[in-house]
């Protein structure tokens, strides 16, 4: 399940007997320490003693008040964000695909989420007047609608994700974007599956990233008939011997 705070880390909540419970709430550890140091504070907690001071009810309502008065402006703001992008509002930039029309944008946005086109904005202002353009040519058009829109509102429809995952990743990766490779990876592993994990463990290796390989390795043996017989697998192991070897390999361990 996804953490109830911040919707955005994946939790496992398990019982006293060791059963995953999908019927719990699940809080990730980053959300679970800033918002417990935060009613610790306002619950006046005696650190020195270890015990608890002027616990109320008045306390717990103000903290919950606060908490989804932080949610209701952190909305809005992307809210307004969203509606600049859609409507090019004050925009100062145009970013070119390497096909299509170029879309209106913001320097301090893409600045200010990417210190690679941060810099590339800052050379290119340094040299002459500033530029009312940039590129971004490993992009088309619909995926760079998709990448901008990510940028602006931090989250995207998960049928724009499932369709564009593939360069919004290794954008991520280029362009240094934590807060966009983590979603990508999260929710890359949500969308895995039988029908997918061998293009997934094909990607993983293009990213060199390990928890997709594990993850996409895995699917495969647990569907190994369904995957092994595919007129898919032929392809990808003719032309992916790399990581035929690796699937043997991983075969053999789980066997033994």
């Amino acid at each position: 399940m996804d953490c109830s705070l911040c919707n955005g880390t994946t939790v496992s909540v398990y019982g006293s007997s060791g059963n995953y419970r999908n019927d719990k709430v699940g809080v990730c550890w980053n959300c679970y320490g800033e918002e417990v140091n935060k009613m610790m504070n306002l619950m006046n907690i005696n650190k020195e003693k270890g015990t608890l001071s002027g616990i109320t009810i008045k306390n717990a309502t103000k903290w919950v008040e606060e908490a989804k008065k932080r949610e209701e402006e952190c909305n809005k703001h992307i809210g307004l964000l969203a509606v600049a992008f859609r409507e090019g509002s004050y925009s100062d930039i145009q970013v070119k695909p390497g096909n299509g029309p170029s879309i209106p944008a913001h320097r301090f946005l893409l600045a200010t989420t990417s210190e690679v086109l941060k810099t590339m904005l800052a050379s290119d202002l340094c040299k002459s007047a500033p530029i009312d353009s940039i590129s971004l040519p490993e992009f088309n058009h619909e995926e760079l609608e998709t990448f901008l829109e990510f940028l602006y509102c931090g989250k995207l429809a998960k049928e724009k994700f499932d369709m564009h995952f593939q360069s919004l990743t290794l954008a991520a990766d280029k362009y240094v974007i934590p807060h966009l490779q983590t979603y990508c990876e999260q929710h890359i592993l949500k969308l895995l599956d039988s029908s997918n994990a061998l293009e997934i463990l094909e990607f993983s290796e293009t990213l060199s990233n390990e928890v997709l390989k594990v993850a996409s390795l895995t699917s495969i043996l647990s569907h190994k008939k369904e995957i092994y017989f595919s007129p898919s697998f032929e392809d990808f192991a003719r032309h992916n011997p790399n990581l035929m070897v690796q699937i043997a390999r991983a075969h053999c361990e789980k066997e033994t």
